[in-house]
């Protein structure tokens, strides 16, 4: 070797790696098992026991973990879940993510599977309670490690139970298309208007004075359309759009609503017209109805007055004209119109404290400052309503009496072509009126009697007849008439909501659901809600949601 190495100085010297790529795959294991042969044979009989041993303990963990890691992967499969999450959801893993996140006595329950991800049932044990939990969301998104705003906390059955949601499949990665109502649609039934990142729709009361902000290109022309598109459809509602943009937005509302404004004259002489007729129009029909609240129905129909871009109808009216649209806004609910004021300049001129405090309902889209945003939540900014923040277009938070938390959700949408398809409600024609039945003379009560006439019967004896009253014979009484049917008693309105409770699920029933199951209006709902807890029958569960007190008591 040294005498090839001196002939030929170039060559490279022969490695450990040379010499074992020279033998190929089929000889490196051949001298493995030659060595290791060797190795059994030097070390003895007790080492080879030892060895045995020893190899045997890490086959079986082998074994063990590749049996738990096809257990862990069939159960994600079945969840539809990350393998990763999964095995941080088993339970030793569950105990010291709490442990290290300080989250000591929260146990995990049962996971269930869910449209958008889990559920992870769980109990809050030693100091834990709701409001704590929740305040420590972050800290169960860390140690899952989900993505931000992947994961809410919710109130269980019971004080200390709760439902952990997490969310991994994001149902917002798209436009959110706008789903198109079956059967008869009325202004009454909650509107889908938007879907928060866990795949749950947001309804919307359309009954009630709504605020659409947002600045320019945030999506707010969209939004409009989806809040209108109900109201197009619904049986018992009209919908008109002022517009004093050229009517360049309320062109795609033609054939849909039956009024459009396109400048201030006309808006001010429709101000005046609901003032001086209208109004008292509807008044007239409250008082023989003899009700306080405007009866909606297809004869008496809701209206709801859309203003688009309403810091030019508000530059447009002088002073006289300007009170009379506040008096107008003030008196329209109680008479069925609602006033829907929609702006991309949310400015203390543009939207008068006197507008801004009869709002009952708030749609926020994205908005440039945080200025704009304190003027339309005011010290709501602090608990987190803060529009400038929004991710994007088509985001939005919603604030009236059934959304109080600052939740982000993604309106639906329309495009204009799927708009314009739209056709309003049409009442079926009148059916032709059926041909009167044929007259029947009545039967007669008694049996004809002949009466002789002598003049042509002379020699016919006048005793004869055929037919023979006697003394006694009298007039046939009446049968006396059927008792009439039972008249139809209308339930009272918080019997009417007993009713509804009594076969709502362990969560209860939001209000807008009650709206819904009792076909009364929304103030009446409230009051029966209020009159039911002050006198104990119901109790207030969750967030918005009402139980009967019997039904607390047997889940508590």
């Amino acid at each position: 070797m040294i005498i090839s190495a001196v002939q030929n100085p170039s060559a490279e010297p022969e490695t450990l790696g040379h010499l074992l790529s020279n033998l190929g795959p089929l000889g490196v294991v051949v001298l493995i098992a030659v060595g290791a042969c060797l190795l059994l044979a030097v070390i003895g009989k007790t080492g080879r026991k030892a060895v045995g041993k020893a190899t045997g303990r890490v086959i079986v963990k082998a074994c063990r973990a590749f049996v738990r890691y096809v257990t862990i992967s069939l159960w994600a499969a079945r969840m539809r879940m990350p393998i990763r999450l999964a095995i941080r959801l088993q339970p030793e893993r569950w105990r010291s993510m709490t442990e290290a996140r300080k989250l000591t006595g929260l146990k995990r329950g049962r996971v269930r599977r869910t449209p958008m991800g889990v559920d992870v049932r769980v109990t809050l044990g030693g100091s834990l309670t709701l409001e704590s939990l929740t305040a420590r969301i972050k800290d169960i998104e860390t140690g899952l490690g989900t993505r931000r705003g992947a994961v809410r906390v919710e109130p269980g059955a019971t004080a200390h139970k709760a439902i952990v949601r997490i969310t991994v499949r994001n149902p917002l990665a798209k436009n959110v298309p706008w789903p198109v109502p079956t059967g008869l649609v009325s202004i009454k039934h909650p509107a889908p208007l938007s879907m928060n990142p866990f795949g749950e729709w947001t309804g919307i009361d359309l009954q009630q004075r709504i605020l659409i902000v947002g600045a320019s290109g945030s999506g707010k022309s969209s939004a409009q359309r989806v809040l209108a598109a109900p109201v197009i459809l619904a049986a018992d509602a009209d919908l008109e759009v002022w517009d004093l943009k050229q009517g360049t937005e309320s062109q795609h509302y033609e054939g849909k609503a039956d009024v459009r404004i396109t400048n201030a004259e006309q808006a001010k002489a429709r101000l005046k017209w609901f003032m001086e007729t209208e109004l008292p129009r509807r008044a007239a029909v409250m008082r023989e109805a003899r009700t306080s609240t405007w009866p909606t129905s297809m004869t008496n129909r809701d209206r709801v007055v859309m203003v688009d871009e309403g810091a030019a109808l508000i530059r447009e009216l002088d002073d006289d004209e300007l009170l009379m649209f506040f008096t107008f806004l003030e008196q329209a609910r109680a008479f069925g119109i609602y006033l829907w004021w929609a702006t991309q300049f949310p400015k203390a001129t543009n939207l008068p404290s006197e507008l801004r405090s009869q709002m009952s309902g708030i749609i926020s889209l994205k908005m440039r400052r945080q200025s704009e945003s304190r003027v339309v939540f005011e010290d709501l900014t602090k608990e987190g309503w803060m529009p400038h923040r929004l991710p994007g277009k088509g985001w939005l938070l919603l604030l009236d009496d059934e959304h109080q938390e600052p939740e982000e959700s993604r309106a639906a949408f329309i495009d204009e072509k799927q708009f314009r398809k739209l056709q309003p409600y049409m009442a079926p024609a009148a059916p032709a009126p059926a041909a009167p039945a044929p007259v029947v003379p009545p039967m007669p009560t008694y049996a004809p009697r002949l009466i002789p006439d002598p003049r042509t019967d002379a020699a016919m004896d006048e005793a004869v007849q055929l037919t023979k009253e006697t003394a006694g014979d009298a007039p046939a009484v009446a049968a006396p008439a059927a008792p009439a049917a039972a008249e139809l008693v209308e339930l009272s309105v918080p019997d009417a909501i007993r009713a509804a409770l009594a076969d709502a699920p362990g969560s209860g029933m939001s209000a807008a659901e009650l709206v819904v199951a009792t076909g009364r209006g929304k103030s009446q709902v409230y009051a029966g809600l209020q009159e039911l807890t002050d006198d104990g029958v119901a109790v207030k569960v969750g967030r918005g949601r009402y139980v009967l007190a019997t039904a607390a008591e047997v889940s508590a």
